[in-house]
Protein backbone atom coordinates (compact mmCIF):
# COMPACT_ATOMS: atom_id res chain seq x y z
CA UNK A 1 0.00 0.00 0.00
CA UNK A 2 1.10 3.37 -0.50
CA UNK A 3 0.86 5.72 1.73
CA UNK A 4 -1.08 9.14 0.76
CA UNK A 5 0.93 12.58 0.34
CA UNK A 6 0.69 14.61 3.31
CA UNK A 7 -1.72 17.55 2.83
CA UNK A 8 -0.93 21.19 3.48
CA UNK A 9 -3.12 24.40 3.46
CA UNK A 10 -0.39 26.31 1.54
CA UNK A 11 0.43 24.51 -2.11
CA UNK A 12 3.56 25.73 -2.70
CA UNK A 13 6.73 23.31 -2.10
CA UNK A 14 7.90 23.32 1.25
CA UNK A 15 11.13 26.17 1.78
CA UNK A 16 13.31 23.14 2.62
CA UNK A 17 12.75 22.09 -1.03
CA UNK A 18 12.51 25.34 -2.41
CA UNK A 19 15.91 25.74 -0.65
CA UNK A 20 17.62 22.53 -2.02
CA UNK A 21 16.60 23.14 -5.61
CA UNK A 22 18.12 26.74 -5.65
CA UNK A 23 20.95 25.23 -4.27
CA UNK A 24 20.99 22.52 -7.11
CA UNK A 25 20.54 25.55 -9.90
CA UNK A 26 23.33 27.63 -8.28
CA UNK A 27 26.03 24.27 -7.67
CA UNK A 28 25.15 21.92 -9.91
CA UNK A 29 23.36 23.71 -13.17
CA UNK A 30 27.13 24.08 -15.48
CA UNK A 31 27.74 20.42 -14.20
CA UNK A 32 24.00 19.27 -15.95
CA UNK A 33 25.21 20.80 -19.16
CA UNK A 34 28.63 19.00 -19.65
CA UNK A 35 26.90 15.70 -18.24
CA UNK A 36 24.40 16.58 -21.01
CA UNK A 37 26.96 16.73 -23.60
CA UNK A 38 28.67 13.67 -22.66
CA UNK A 39 25.27 11.85 -23.36
CA UNK A 40 24.91 13.43 -26.65
CA UNK A 41 28.23 12.19 -27.68
CA UNK A 42 27.13 8.55 -27.49
CA UNK A 43 25.47 7.62 -30.39
CA UNK A 44 22.86 5.34 -28.40
CA UNK A 45 20.51 3.88 -31.60
CA UNK A 46 19.62 0.54 -31.69
CA UNK A 47 21.93 -1.25 -34.44
CA UNK A 48 20.36 -4.53 -36.36
CA UNK A 49 21.33 -7.62 -34.93
CA UNK A 50 22.98 -5.95 -31.91
CA UNK A 51 21.13 -6.13 -28.37
CA UNK A 52 21.53 -2.86 -26.77
CA UNK A 53 23.43 -3.52 -24.26
CA UNK A 54 26.15 -5.18 -26.03
CA UNK A 55 26.47 -2.17 -28.81
CA UNK A 56 29.83 -0.19 -27.76
CA UNK A 57 28.28 2.53 -27.64
CA UNK A 58 25.32 1.44 -24.97
CA UNK A 59 28.47 0.16 -23.16
CA UNK A 60 30.31 3.01 -23.22
CA UNK A 61 27.44 4.84 -21.48
CA UNK A 62 27.25 2.23 -18.92
CA UNK A 63 30.89 3.17 -18.03
CA UNK A 64 29.88 7.05 -17.78
CA UNK A 65 26.57 6.60 -15.44
CA UNK A 66 28.77 4.02 -13.44
CA UNK A 67 31.32 6.56 -12.87
CA UNK A 68 29.02 8.99 -12.42
CA UNK A 69 27.01 7.38 -10.15
CA UNK A 70 30.17 6.81 -8.07
CA UNK A 71 31.70 10.36 -7.93
CA UNK A 72 27.77 11.46 -6.75
CA UNK A 73 27.52 8.89 -4.07
CA UNK A 74 24.84 7.13 -5.18
CA UNK A 75 24.59 3.17 -5.97
CA UNK A 76 24.96 1.66 -8.95
CA UNK A 77 22.95 -1.90 -10.51
CA UNK A 78 23.50 -2.87 -14.27
CA UNK A 79 20.77 -4.97 -14.94
CA UNK A 80 21.27 -5.11 -19.02
CA UNK A 81 18.18 -3.75 -20.23
CA UNK A 82 17.96 -1.16 -17.22
CA UNK A 83 20.10 0.70 -15.26
CA UNK A 84 19.63 1.93 -11.81
CA UNK A 85 21.21 4.44 -9.86
CA UNK A 86 20.34 4.86 -6.12
CA UNK A 87 20.16 7.04 -3.17
CA UNK A 88 18.50 5.82 0.17
CA UNK A 89 18.00 2.59 2.47
CA UNK A 90 14.51 3.20 3.13
CA UNK A 91 12.07 0.07 2.62
CA UNK A 92 9.69 2.56 0.82
CA UNK A 93 10.61 3.01 -2.91
CA UNK A 94 10.38 6.31 -5.65
CA UNK A 95 11.29 5.78 -9.52
CA UNK A 96 12.65 8.01 -11.76
CA UNK A 97 11.85 6.97 -15.10
CA UNK A 98 14.73 7.91 -17.64
CA UNK A 99 15.93 6.45 -21.34
CA UNK A 100 19.01 6.80 -22.51
CA UNK A 101 18.31 5.28 -26.63
CA UNK A 102 17.53 7.77 -28.97
CA UNK A 103 16.34 7.64 -32.60
CA UNK A 104 18.38 7.66 -35.60
CA UNK A 105 19.62 10.99 -36.64
CA UNK A 106 20.50 12.07 -40.57
CA UNK A 107 23.69 14.16 -40.35
CA UNK A 108 22.38 15.67 -43.57
CA UNK A 109 19.37 16.98 -42.12
CA UNK A 110 21.05 18.43 -39.19
CA UNK A 111 23.44 22.06 -39.47
CA UNK A 112 25.58 20.47 -37.33
CA UNK A 113 26.88 16.97 -35.94
CA UNK A 114 23.64 16.07 -34.18
CA UNK A 115 26.02 13.80 -32.07
CA UNK A 116 27.84 16.80 -30.39
CA UNK A 117 26.22 19.21 -28.08
CA UNK A 118 25.71 22.48 -29.88
CA UNK A 119 25.93 25.26 -27.17
CA UNK A 120 26.75 27.54 -29.45
CA UNK A 121 25.19 28.22 -33.13
CA UNK A 122 21.42 29.21 -31.79
CA UNK A 123 22.04 31.15 -28.14
CA UNK A 124 19.66 29.75 -25.41
CA UNK A 125 19.06 26.86 -27.04
CA UNK A 126 21.47 23.39 -26.80
CA UNK A 127 20.78 21.27 -29.72
CA UNK A 128 21.32 17.64 -30.15
CA UNK A 129 19.73 14.57 -30.70
CA UNK A 130 18.46 12.91 -27.33
CA UNK A 131 18.42 16.12 -25.71
CA UNK A 132 14.57 16.35 -25.38
CA UNK A 133 14.33 12.93 -25.53
CA UNK A 134 15.57 11.68 -23.04
CA UNK A 135 19.34 12.48 -21.79
CA UNK A 136 18.75 16.00 -20.85
CA UNK A 137 16.30 14.15 -18.67
CA UNK A 138 18.95 12.03 -17.49
CA UNK A 139 21.21 14.58 -16.79
CA UNK A 140 19.26 16.78 -14.85
CA UNK A 141 18.10 13.99 -13.19
CA UNK A 142 21.67 12.68 -11.61
CA UNK A 143 22.01 16.45 -10.25
CA UNK A 144 18.47 16.33 -8.29
CA UNK A 145 19.73 13.15 -6.82
CA UNK A 146 22.85 15.12 -5.94
CA UNK A 147 21.29 17.57 -4.52
CA UNK A 148 18.71 14.89 -3.06
CA UNK A 149 21.95 13.91 -0.88
CA UNK A 150 23.65 16.82 0.01
CA UNK A 151 21.00 17.39 2.66
CA UNK A 152 21.57 13.97 3.76
CA UNK A 153 20.22 10.73 3.00
CA UNK A 154 15.92 10.67 2.12
CA UNK A 155 14.31 9.00 5.35
CA UNK A 156 10.84 8.92 3.49
CA UNK A 157 11.68 6.99 0.38
CA UNK A 158 14.68 5.57 -1.04
CA UNK A 159 14.99 7.30 -4.60
CA UNK A 160 16.17 5.07 -7.56
CA UNK A 161 16.91 6.73 -11.04
CA UNK A 162 15.84 4.21 -13.66
CA UNK A 163 17.69 4.25 -17.27
CA UNK A 164 16.17 2.00 -19.71
CA UNK A 165 18.30 1.22 -22.79
CA UNK A 166 15.44 0.08 -25.19
CA UNK A 167 12.11 2.74 -25.05
CA UNK A 168 12.57 3.70 -28.70
CA UNK A 169 12.65 0.45 -30.21
CA UNK A 170 11.84 -3.16 -28.99
CA UNK A 171 10.31 -3.07 -25.14
CA UNK A 172 10.57 -6.35 -24.45
CA UNK A 173 14.03 -6.22 -23.02
CA UNK A 174 12.67 -3.73 -20.53
CA UNK A 175 9.42 -5.83 -19.93
CA UNK A 176 12.27 -8.89 -19.13
CA UNK A 177 13.97 -6.74 -16.79
CA UNK A 178 11.28 -5.47 -14.97
CA UNK A 179 9.77 -9.13 -14.97
CA UNK A 180 12.77 -10.29 -12.42
CA UNK A 181 13.14 -6.99 -10.86
CA UNK A 182 10.17 -5.55 -8.05
CA UNK A 183 9.79 -1.41 -9.35
CA UNK A 184 8.97 0.86 -6.83
CA UNK A 185 5.62 1.60 -6.00
CA UNK A 186 4.95 5.38 -7.09
CA UNK A 187 7.00 6.07 -10.49
CA UNK A 188 7.79 9.10 -11.96
CA UNK A 189 8.62 9.32 -15.65
CA UNK A 190 10.82 12.44 -17.45
CA UNK A 191 9.67 11.76 -20.99
CA UNK A 192 7.03 13.47 -21.84
CA UNK A 193 4.95 16.64 -21.19
CA UNK A 194 4.08 19.05 -17.97
CA UNK A 195 2.47 19.55 -15.78
CA UNK A 196 1.61 16.23 -15.25
CA UNK A 197 0.62 12.96 -17.60
CA UNK A 198 -1.72 10.43 -16.67
CA UNK A 199 -2.78 8.92 -19.70
CA UNK A 200 -1.12 7.82 -22.45
CA UNK A 201 -2.63 6.63 -26.56
CA UNK A 202 -2.46 3.72 -27.50
CA UNK A 203 0.30 3.49 -30.27
CA UNK A 204 -0.39 1.08 -33.36
CA UNK A 205 0.31 0.71 -37.08
CA UNK A 206 -1.24 0.26 -40.70
CA UNK A 207 0.87 -0.95 -43.11
CA UNK A 208 -0.64 -1.01 -46.83
CA UNK A 209 0.87 -3.00 -49.44
CA UNK A 210 -0.28 -1.92 -53.02
CA UNK A 211 1.45 -3.51 -56.49
CA UNK A 212 1.14 -2.98 -59.82
CA UNK A 213 -1.73 -3.10 -61.80
CA UNK A 214 -0.66 -3.48 -65.14
CA UNK A 215 1.91 -6.05 -66.39
CA UNK A 216 3.57 -3.14 -67.79
CA UNK A 217 3.31 0.85 -68.38
CA UNK A 218 2.85 2.28 -71.97
CA UNK A 219 6.28 3.55 -72.55
CA UNK A 220 4.45 6.10 -74.88
CA UNK A 221 2.63 8.05 -71.40
CA UNK A 222 3.92 10.01 -68.26
CA UNK A 223 4.27 7.34 -64.70
CA UNK A 224 5.07 7.58 -61.64
CA UNK A 225 8.21 5.21 -61.42
CA UNK A 226 8.73 5.38 -57.91
CA UNK A 227 7.34 7.61 -54.41
CA UNK A 228 9.39 7.01 -51.20
CA UNK A 229 9.85 9.04 -48.04
CA UNK A 230 9.82 9.14 -43.99
CA UNK A 231 12.38 7.51 -41.95
CA UNK A 232 10.39 5.33 -39.15
CA UNK A 233 6.99 5.07 -37.89
CA UNK A 234 7.08 7.45 -34.77
CA UNK A 235 8.24 10.22 -36.41
CA UNK A 236 6.51 12.90 -39.17
CA UNK A 237 8.38 12.57 -42.24
CA UNK A 238 10.52 15.77 -43.22
CA UNK A 239 11.10 14.49 -46.70
CA UNK A 240 9.91 12.44 -49.63
CA UNK A 241 10.27 11.75 -53.27
CA UNK A 242 9.08 10.84 -56.11
CA UNK A 243 10.22 10.49 -60.00
CA UNK A 244 8.19 10.59 -63.01
CA UNK A 245 9.32 8.57 -66.41
CA UNK A 246 8.22 9.45 -69.53
CA UNK A 247 7.09 12.60 -68.88
CA UNK A 248 6.26 15.00 -71.86
CA UNK A 249 6.39 18.95 -71.86
CA UNK A 250 3.07 20.02 -70.91
CA UNK A 251 3.48 17.56 -67.78
CA UNK A 252 6.74 19.46 -66.73
CA UNK A 253 5.24 22.18 -66.76
CA UNK A 254 2.16 21.37 -64.76
CA UNK A 255 4.11 20.04 -62.09
CA UNK A 256 6.82 23.03 -62.22
CA UNK A 257 3.66 25.37 -61.90
CA UNK A 258 1.97 23.54 -59.21
CA UNK A 259 5.06 23.26 -57.10
CA UNK A 260 6.14 26.63 -57.69
CA UNK A 261 2.23 27.86 -56.37
CA UNK A 262 3.12 25.94 -52.90
CA UNK A 263 5.16 27.94 -50.44
CA UNK A 264 8.69 28.26 -51.42
CA UNK A 265 10.98 25.74 -50.69
CA UNK A 266 8.76 23.09 -49.94
CA UNK A 267 9.23 21.02 -53.33
CA UNK A 268 12.17 20.79 -55.95
CA UNK A 269 12.34 19.55 -59.18
CA UNK A 270 14.62 18.14 -61.29
CA UNK A 271 14.39 17.48 -64.87
CA UNK A 272 16.71 14.66 -67.13
CA UNK A 273 14.92 14.41 -70.58
CA UNK A 274 11.58 12.88 -69.81
CA UNK A 275 12.05 11.81 -66.06
CA UNK A 276 11.46 14.34 -63.39
CA UNK A 277 12.34 14.27 -59.92
CA UNK A 278 10.21 15.86 -57.00
CA UNK A 279 11.47 16.28 -53.96
CA UNK A 280 8.82 17.14 -51.02
CA UNK A 281 10.16 19.01 -48.04
CA UNK A 282 8.34 19.07 -44.53
CA UNK A 283 9.06 19.59 -41.18
CA UNK A 284 9.68 16.30 -39.46
CA UNK A 285 7.98 15.87 -35.65
CA UNK A 286 6.90 13.53 -33.10
CA UNK A 287 3.98 11.10 -34.67
CA UNK A 288 2.16 11.44 -31.00
CA UNK A 289 1.75 15.37 -32.09
CA UNK A 290 1.48 15.57 -35.88
CA UNK A 291 0.06 19.18 -35.92
CA UNK A 292 4.00 19.79 -34.70
CA UNK A 293 5.36 18.94 -37.87
CA UNK A 294 4.60 18.80 -42.25
CA UNK A 295 4.39 15.91 -43.64
CA UNK A 296 6.69 15.84 -47.00
CA UNK A 297 4.47 12.35 -48.45
CA UNK A 298 1.30 13.77 -47.94
CA UNK A 299 2.16 16.93 -49.00
CA UNK A 300 3.86 15.41 -52.10
CA UNK A 301 0.89 13.22 -52.94
CA UNK A 302 -1.21 16.28 -53.05
CA UNK A 303 0.34 17.63 -55.68
CA UNK A 304 0.37 14.88 -57.76
CA UNK A 305 -2.88 14.48 -57.05
CA UNK A 306 -4.08 17.34 -59.49
CA UNK A 307 -2.61 14.90 -62.26
CA UNK A 308 -3.89 11.10 -63.39
CA UNK A 309 -1.95 8.11 -63.00
CA UNK A 310 -1.22 4.42 -64.41
CA UNK A 311 -1.82 2.02 -61.93
CA UNK A 312 1.71 1.63 -60.58
CA UNK A 313 2.02 0.99 -57.39
CA UNK A 314 3.14 4.46 -56.91
CA UNK A 315 0.34 5.66 -58.85
CA UNK A 316 -1.95 4.24 -56.96
CA UNK A 317 -0.36 5.26 -53.71
CA UNK A 318 -0.63 8.71 -54.67
CA UNK A 319 -4.64 7.95 -55.05
CA UNK A 320 -4.88 5.86 -51.53
CA UNK A 321 -3.04 8.74 -49.48
CA UNK A 322 -5.39 11.18 -51.18
CA UNK A 323 -8.95 9.47 -50.56
CA UNK A 324 -7.74 7.77 -47.00
CA UNK A 325 -5.34 10.00 -45.75
CA UNK A 326 -5.05 13.62 -46.78
CA UNK A 327 -3.50 16.30 -44.97
CA UNK A 328 -5.59 16.39 -41.57
CA UNK A 329 -3.93 14.37 -38.70
CA UNK A 330 -7.46 12.74 -36.87
CA UNK A 331 -8.32 9.72 -39.50
CA UNK A 332 -10.58 12.95 -40.72
CA UNK A 333 -10.96 10.53 -44.25
CA UNK A 334 -10.50 7.12 -42.94
CA UNK A 335 -13.95 5.78 -42.73
CA UNK A 336 -15.39 5.97 -39.35
CA UNK A 337 -11.58 5.55 -37.16
CA UNK A 338 -12.53 9.33 -36.26
CA UNK A 339 -13.22 9.42 -32.67
CA UNK A 340 -12.32 11.20 -29.04
CA UNK A 341 -12.28 10.88 -25.76
CA UNK A 342 -13.96 13.52 -22.95
CA UNK A 343 -10.23 13.80 -21.37
CA UNK A 344 -7.45 12.12 -23.55
CA UNK A 345 -8.71 13.73 -26.92
CA UNK A 346 -8.95 12.74 -30.62
CA UNK A 347 -7.37 9.61 -31.98
CA UNK A 348 -4.27 10.60 -34.59
CA UNK A 349 -3.12 9.46 -37.98
CA UNK A 350 0.12 9.90 -39.77
CA UNK A 351 1.30 8.46 -42.68
CA UNK A 352 5.08 7.97 -41.51
CA UNK A 353 7.06 6.39 -44.17
CA UNK A 354 6.62 4.95 -47.58
CA UNK A 355 8.84 2.09 -48.81
CA UNK A 356 9.55 -0.49 -51.27
CA UNK A 357 7.83 -3.97 -50.52
CA UNK A 358 9.40 -7.47 -51.15
CA UNK A 359 8.78 -8.44 -54.58
CA UNK A 360 7.65 -5.48 -55.59
CA UNK A 361 5.41 -2.51 -54.40
CA UNK A 362 5.15 0.34 -52.08
CA UNK A 363 4.01 -0.07 -48.79
CA UNK A 364 3.15 2.98 -46.61
CA UNK A 365 3.24 2.77 -43.12
CA UNK A 366 0.76 4.67 -41.09
CA UNK A 367 0.91 5.16 -36.92
CA UNK A 368 -2.09 5.34 -35.37
CA UNK A 369 -2.82 6.04 -31.76
CA UNK A 370 -5.68 5.70 -29.45
CA UNK A 371 -7.40 6.83 -26.78
CA UNK A 372 -9.69 5.43 -24.45
CA UNK A 373 -13.44 5.56 -25.51
CA UNK A 374 -13.13 2.52 -27.61
CA UNK A 375 -11.95 -1.31 -27.80
CA UNK A 376 -9.08 -2.28 -29.50
CA UNK A 377 -11.16 -4.86 -31.33
CA UNK A 378 -13.50 -2.23 -32.87
CA UNK A 379 -10.79 0.05 -34.12
CA UNK A 380 -9.04 -2.38 -35.60
CA UNK A 381 -12.54 -3.70 -36.87
CA UNK A 382 -13.14 -0.21 -38.46
CA UNK A 383 -9.77 -0.24 -39.93
CA UNK A 384 -10.45 -3.00 -41.66
CA UNK A 385 -13.73 -1.85 -43.09
CA UNK A 386 -12.40 1.75 -44.16
CA UNK A 387 -9.46 -0.52 -46.54
CA UNK A 388 -12.36 -2.98 -48.08
CA UNK A 389 -14.42 -0.31 -48.42
CA UNK A 390 -11.92 1.30 -50.69
CA UNK A 391 -11.09 -1.45 -52.56
CA UNK A 392 -14.58 -2.28 -53.20
CA UNK A 393 -15.04 1.50 -54.47
CA UNK A 394 -11.86 1.61 -56.38
CA UNK A 395 -11.47 -1.71 -58.36
CA UNK A 396 -7.91 -1.80 -56.84
CA UNK A 397 -5.81 -4.27 -54.81
CA UNK A 398 -4.00 -3.99 -51.52
CA UNK A 399 -3.02 -5.79 -48.65
CA UNK A 400 -2.85 -4.63 -45.33
CA UNK A 401 -1.81 -5.61 -41.41
CA UNK A 402 -3.13 -3.90 -38.82
CA UNK A 403 -1.43 -3.72 -34.73
CA UNK A 404 -3.50 -1.60 -32.43
CA UNK A 405 -2.03 -0.72 -29.25
CA UNK A 406 -4.16 -0.26 -25.63
CA UNK A 407 -4.28 3.52 -24.33
CA UNK A 408 -3.10 3.85 -20.76
CA UNK A 409 -5.09 6.21 -18.45
CA UNK A 410 -4.34 6.43 -14.59
CA UNK A 411 -7.40 7.63 -12.81
CA UNK A 412 -5.75 8.92 -9.75
CA UNK A 413 -2.33 8.54 -7.94
CA UNK A 414 -1.19 9.82 -5.05
CA UNK A 415 2.14 11.80 -6.12
CA UNK A 416 0.17 13.74 -8.50
CA UNK A 417 -1.16 16.54 -6.41
CA UNK A 418 2.59 17.03 -5.25
CA UNK A 419 3.87 17.09 -9.21
CA UNK A 420 1.41 19.74 -9.57
CA UNK A 421 1.97 22.08 -7.29
CA UNK A 422 5.58 22.00 -8.05
CA UNK A 423 4.95 23.01 -11.35
CA UNK A 424 2.52 25.51 -10.35
CA UNK A 425 5.26 27.48 -7.91
CA UNK A 426 7.97 26.97 -10.50
CA UNK A 427 5.98 28.01 -13.84
CA UNK A 428 3.65 30.07 -12.36
CA UNK A 429 0.41 28.49 -14.95
CA UNK A 430 -2.72 27.32 -13.41
CA UNK A 431 -2.52 23.49 -14.20
CA UNK A 432 -6.10 22.76 -13.51
CA UNK A 433 -5.17 19.61 -13.08
CA UNK A 434 -3.00 16.15 -15.54
CA UNK A 435 -3.17 15.83 -19.17
CA UNK A 436 -2.80 13.42 -21.70
CA UNK A 437 -0.63 12.73 -24.47
CA UNK A 438 -0.41 11.07 -27.96
CA UNK A 439 3.19 9.50 -27.02
CA UNK A 440 3.31 5.81 -25.49
CA UNK A 441 5.97 5.84 -22.34
CA UNK A 442 7.16 2.96 -20.45
CA UNK A 443 5.80 4.67 -17.32
CA UNK A 444 3.00 2.32 -18.64
CA UNK A 445 5.24 -0.27 -17.57
CA UNK A 446 5.61 0.82 -13.72
CA UNK A 447 2.69 0.77 -10.56
CA UNK A 448 1.42 4.65 -10.36
CA UNK A 449 3.48 5.58 -13.37
CA UNK A 450 3.07 9.36 -14.30
CA UNK A 451 4.81 11.63 -16.47
CA UNK A 452 6.86 15.02 -15.26
CA UNK A 453 7.97 16.94 -18.07
CA UNK A 454 10.46 17.32 -19.67
CA UNK A 455 8.88 19.30 -22.17
CA UNK A 456 5.87 22.38 -22.52
CA UNK A 457 2.74 21.34 -23.61
CA UNK A 458 2.49 24.77 -25.47
CA UNK A 459 5.66 24.77 -27.01
CA UNK A 460 7.23 22.71 -30.00
CA UNK A 461 8.34 19.12 -29.13
CA UNK A 462 11.22 18.52 -30.83
CA UNK A 463 12.17 14.84 -29.74
CA UNK A 464 12.22 12.67 -33.08
CA UNK A 465 13.06 16.07 -35.35
CA UNK A 466 16.06 16.97 -37.37
CA UNK A 467 16.42 20.30 -34.80
CA UNK A 468 16.03 18.52 -31.27
CA UNK A 469 16.78 21.03 -28.78
CA UNK A 470 15.99 22.27 -25.18
CA UNK A 471 16.16 25.68 -24.28
CA UNK A 472 18.56 26.42 -21.25
CA UNK A 473 16.22 28.28 -19.32
CA UNK A 474 13.78 24.85 -19.93
CA UNK A 475 16.67 22.72 -18.32
CA UNK A 476 17.44 25.28 -15.32
CA UNK A 477 13.75 24.81 -14.80
CA UNK A 478 13.71 21.32 -15.22
CA UNK A 479 16.89 20.70 -12.54
CA UNK A 480 15.23 23.00 -10.15
CA UNK A 481 11.39 21.54 -10.92
CA UNK A 482 13.19 17.76 -10.43
CA UNK A 483 14.78 18.93 -7.11
CA UNK A 484 11.81 20.12 -5.62
CA UNK A 485 9.92 17.17 -6.07
CA UNK A 486 11.96 14.90 -5.03
CA UNK A 487 12.58 16.32 -1.86
CA UNK A 488 8.97 16.78 -1.49
CA UNK A 489 8.04 13.01 -2.25
CA UNK A 490 11.30 11.32 -0.54
CA UNK A 491 13.12 14.09 1.95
Amino acid sequence: MVDAMPSSPDPSPSPLARAAADRAVANYFDAVVDTLADLVAFRTVVENGVPNPRNPEFVRLKVHLADAAARLGLDFEDHGAALVLGIGRSPDRLGLLTHADVRPADAAAWKTDPFTLDRDSEPGRLIGRGVEDDKAAIAAALYSLKALADEGPPARRRVELIVSLHEESDWTPFREFLAGWTPPPLNVALDALYPVVTGEFGAGAIRVTLRDEAPAVSPRGPWLASFTGGGYLSQVPGSAEAVVAGADETLAAALERDAAEAEAGWFEIDRDGGAIRIQSHGVAAHSSAPWTGRNAITQLAALLGRHPWPPTAAGTMVRFIDDLVGAGHHAERFGDLAYAHDVMGRLTLTLATLTAAHGGGLVAALNVRRPAGRSGPVVEKTVRAALDAWRRQTGLSLDWTVDIGDPYYVESAPHVPVLLDVFRHYTGRSAPGPISVGGGTQARLLPNGVNFGPAMPDEPYTGHSDHEFMTVDRLRLNLRMYTAALVELAG
